[in-house]
């Protein structure tokens, strides 16, 4: 099951290339979406975009997803030449701010090509299971919240949705804090810093996850949609070269609440794909 999130538009609406980059509810619209496709069963992901985005191919690979290069001719000249490399696929835009498998599930029975309409509108959500596409169906599927313009972004913001947390390698995380040996530690997703792979909040969960070998699941946060009771560069600093904090040193919060706090979604079950964080 492969699953391609579009990522190559221009953006001009909002004067943004790169604004699948913008944090709603702290977590970036790319890897929001990314999640949520993860979530669905898909065990595939590649980011599509163009050389013009760096910031985008560079969170992409960080979190150890694939990307493909498009010539940036917009969405249906680029779709169909993905549509010839990727098929059977899904194809996404990495702006649906609030995308859940409920979204997916609907199209993916159908035998051609199926693009979802949520509330009359497309919304950027298109099933192919062959590049044939010279008959397709339209298919409802519950709202998308599709990031278009600021004024989209704004709404997404003043309620952001639940955001699906990223299934990871514990070992490729970089803590900053070190730990108390006899802490019970919970089994709630971590926060860890979007582009530098840097544990935020959890290191007692990471902690334990390293020690029974199985995976985490990692809420990659951008760090500029937070606050820290110590300076970010030198957590990310200490992070980098190992020099840990003791124990229980920094407070992250988002909003006024602990950053633990950030809403996440209901996981339904264990994703076949296991991410690899590969900050530089």
């Amino acid at each position: 099951m492969r699953a391609v999130v579009l990522a190559g538009g221009r953006g001009s609406r909002m004067g943004r290339p790169e604004k699948c980059l913008l944090p709603v509810g702290a977590v970036p619209l790319l890897l929001r979406v990314a999640a949520a496709l993860i979530w669905a069963g898909f065990d595939e992901v590649v980011v599509a975009t163009t050389r013009g985005h760096p910031g985008i191919v560079w969170l992409a690979k960080t979190w150890g997803l694939a990307v493909d290069y498009t010539e940036g001719l917009g969405y249906g000249p680029d779709l169909v030449r993905l549509a010839e490399r990727h098929a059977p696929a899904l194809f996404a835009s990495c702006d649906l701010a609030n995308l859940t498998p409920s979204h997916v599930k609907p199209l993916l029975s159908r035998p051609r090509m199926a693009t979802a309409v949520a509330s009359g509108q497309y919304v950027g959500l298109t099933w192919m299971p062959s590049p044939n596409m010279s008959k397709w169906e339209e298919v409802e599927v519950p709202p998308l919240m599709n990031i278009n313009t600021w004024r989209d972004y704004e709404e997404a913001e003043a309620d952001p949705p639940p955001a699906y947390p990223l299934p990871m390698d514990p070992h490729t995380l970089r803590p900053h804090e070190d730990v108390f040996p006899d802490v019970v530690a919970g089994e709630a997703p971590i926060a860890v810093e979007a582009w530098t792979c840097t544990v935020l909040d959890g290191h007692h969960r990471l902690n334990k996850a390293k020690r029974e070998g199985r995976p985490i699941f990692a809420l990659p946060v951008d760090y500029r949609a937070v606050e820290v009771n110590m300076t970010k560069m030198e957590v990310l600093a200490r992070a980098a070269a190992g020099l840990l904090y003791p124990p229980k040193t920094t407070w992250h919060t988002y909003r006024g609440i602990h950053i633990s706090q950030i809403p996440t979604a209901q996981l339904p079950h264990m994703p076949t794909r296991l991410l690899k964080c590969d900050a530089i």
